[in-house]
């Protein structure tokens, strides 16, 4: 499609060519703009507008086809360059041609103020905050860690589509994130990151941040830029099926990142720039974060020995902190408390993997021997509230709100408990410290060496029923079926269409049409089913762990008799077993056909792998090919291989548990 060259054409790309005579129904050049948006220029598309009147209020109005089918901003931001032979005579500046707009710039200001409220289409988009200003990027010469009276109340992403009637212009940086990519961008991914990825990697105090990032705390804080730009990283890596609609979002960043990979890399490199000389002199909970962040980033990507080398700095600033010591806790106010008891369940949950999944030896452990039995773990659980009743001099309504919704209350009038993420967070947590329990008092004693296979046998068994039903009391939200009465899990995309879609739970600076506690009931009920699949799998994979170490267990007791009765008792001793195996391979199998893809994806390549721990286990089926038990093994592992090339999202081969890194100077084998 040629552009036109002339002034009027420029002043209002929105308005679609027309010519004198009205143009035929469905014709494909009366919908053609003068102008394709920055979206679809990148893409090299042609921008198509809607030819029928549409509704005022309408957010077709402003937006191409394109750019409403992906729920993006239509915007005009990046100056063109006319085409043909350069104009002899000079161009009048911008504040002549303002003064002289034609009627068609006056309407497409109209539609702006129209379309400024917030609306949905059938793809999810990013609500956009009531009675915010439409600001601008300006260009500025300072230092980027400088405060100015301008950036004080930064852009909102409602910037986007008010600035489409404003004349292009070339600015320069202004915020420190535009290394990365532009503010909009961030302000969408902080909002992914707050409702998708939050409930299992809560590093931030919510209201803490978010008032922080309306501040643009990050212009003259390097530690909060650090955070938000690791953060970035994070979302990227937990949420592939995202990437594409991130990449439409900024036209630049898409070009510069073609891969999450690359992403992520320039997200961990421009965290590496910050650190000066004196940079581990002073160290707190956000440079912890930091660390823990780029980690899991890179993890999720299969960049294993860049994850692994991040291990190593937070393992050593959890050392630094005292995050297992809860004398340590001693001076903080109530925010970095709740922060920094959190934080050190996350390097539990590493510590976890490392202990009980097998190629993982190589990896620096947190715990010494005697410290394992030294640490209060009870004391050290956060309290069963919310971020928002957080403060730093005090707590709001510390009443745990754990109570089993199994019975109905006696008086129809009393208020339902409310389901907190604190709540399901400390639920894994106790999830994760009784699965470790036998191995953790096994770890540095060579008791477990004089005890007989017997009493090892009965000491698993007691456990593994333990773990069975230790779940029986949860909420109701965090039930393996949870009922429609506890929450209606909102509409969403099935995964086999794996459309990319941005956040539709609002803007992390601004919110609107929330509930009085100030969370949509869509968020809430979205963070449930992210925790539920988190526990159930992790539940079900350390049942599966535990069932391994009763079978090797049986197995070590015949060795001891080589009777032909003993080898009987053992063989009826694994089938039986088998009952058991094949239940916890079909309730993992629900888990991962009742929830949809959407809540499953933010969990990362963790839950993919314990979903491969539990699979693996059917290759070893005791019956013959013809039985029935083998038939249904078959079945199951073909299921579980079409739910793993979903859930495995990596973007190369992940040698977890291989030895991926050379030795360059070890000589070759021969």
């Amino acid at each position: 499609m040629r552009r036109r060259s002339s002034p009027q054409a420029s002043l209002s790309p929105t308005t679609t060519r027309r010519d004198s005579k009205t143009p035929e129904p469905g014709s494909a050049r009366s919908s053609i703009a003068s102008r394709a948006c920055d979206a679809c220029r990148a893409r090299r598309r042609k921008c198509h507008f809607e030819e029928s009147p549409p509704r005022v209020g309408s957010i077709s109005e402003t937006q191409c086809r394109d750019c409403c089918r992906l729920g993006i901003a239509c915007s005009f931001l990046v100056p063109t360059r006319p085409r043909g032979p350069k104009r002899r005579k000079r161009l009048p500046s911008m504040s002549d041609k303002s003064d002289s707009e034609p009627p068609n710039g006056s309407r497409a200001h109209q539609i702006n103020r129209e379309t400024a409220e917030p609306t949905l289409s059938n793809e999810p988009v990013l609500i956009l905050p009531e009675g915010s200003p439409p600001t601008s990027r300006t260009s500025q010469t300072r230092s980027p860690f400088q405060v100015s009276q301008q950036a004080v109340h930064g852009p909102s992403p409602q910037a986007t589509i008010a600035s489409q009637t404003e004349p292009p212009f070339i600015v320069s940086t202004e915020y420190p994130t535009d290394e990365l990519c532009s503010r909009t961008l961030i302000n969408i991914l902080m909002a992914d990151y707050l409702d998708l990825v939050y409930p299992l990697v809560p590093v931030v105090h919510r209201p803490s941040f978010r008032r922080d990032l309306a501040a643009n705390r990050d212009i003259t804080d390097p530690d909060f830029f650090a955070l938000l730009i690791s953060l970035a990283a994070l979302t990227v890596g937990l949420l592939p099926s995202r990437f594409r609609g991130y990449r439409a979002v900024d036209s630049e960043a898409g070009r510069r990142f073609e891969t999450r990979t690359a992403m992520i890399n320039c997200c961990a490199e421009i965290c590496t720039r910050q650190r000066t000389a004196s940079y581990w002199d002073h160290i707190n909970h956000r440079k912890w974060a930091v660390c823990y962040v780029l980690s899991v980033a890179c993890f999720q990507t299969g960049q294993v020995n860049r994850s692994r080398m991040f291990d190593v700095e937070y393992l050593q600033l959890s050392r630094l902190l005292g995050l297992h010591r809860i004398s340590e806790y001693e001076g903080l106010n109530c925010i970095e408390t709740h922060l920094r008891k959190k934080a050190f369940w996350l390097l539990f949950y590493g510590y976890a993997h490392n202990r009980v999944q097998s190629g993982r030896w190589e990896r620096l452990t947190y715990f010494g021997p005697g410290e394992l039995r030294e640490t209060n773990f009870e004391a050290l659980m956060p309290l069963d509230i919310d971020d928002e009743q957080v403060f730093k001099d005090r707590i709001l309504d510390p009443v745990s709100p754990m109570a089993s919704h199994s019975t109905p209350p006696n008086n129809s009038q009393e208020r339902r408990v409310t389901f907190t993420l604190s709540s399901g967070f400390n639920l894994h947590s106790r999830v994760f410290l009784k699965g470790l329990r036998e191995a953790m008092d096994t770890t540095g004693c060579e008791c477990e060496l004089r005890r007989s296979p017997a009493a090892r046998l009965a000491r698993l068994r007691e456990l593994l029923q333990e773990m069975k039903y230790m779940l029986d009391d949860a909420p109701s939200p965090m039930r393996q079926w949870a009922s429609s009465e506890s929450h209606d899990a909102p509409g969403t995309a099935s995964y086999e269409n794996d459309r990319p879609a941005m956040s539709n739970y609002g803007s992390p600076v601004e919110h609107s049409h929330t509930t009085e506690n100030g969370h949509s009931p869509t968020v809430i009920q979205g963070q449930a089913e992210i925790m539920r699949a988190n526990i159930h799998v992790t539940h079900l994979w350390l049942q599966s762990l535990l069932l391994e170490k009763v079978e090797a267990a049986l197995q070590d007791s015949a060795l001891g008799n080589s009777s032909t009765t003993a080898r009987e008792e053992v063989s009826a001793a694994l089938k039986a077993n088998w009952a058991e195996r094949e239940d916890i391979c079909r309730q993992m199998l629900h888990l991962l056909h009742s929830i949809p893809y959407i809540y499953l994806e933010p969990n990362g390549l963790y839950l993919a792998y314990k979903v491969r721990d539990v699979a693996v286990t059917l290759l070893n089926c005791p019956f013959e090919a013809h039985e029935r038990p083998a038939r249904r093994a078959v079945e199951y592992m073909r299921d579980f291989t079409r739910a793993l090339s979903r859930l495995d999202r990596s973007e190369t081969v992940n040698t977890n548990s291989l030895k991926s890194w050379v030795d360059v100077d070890r000589e070759p084998a021969v």
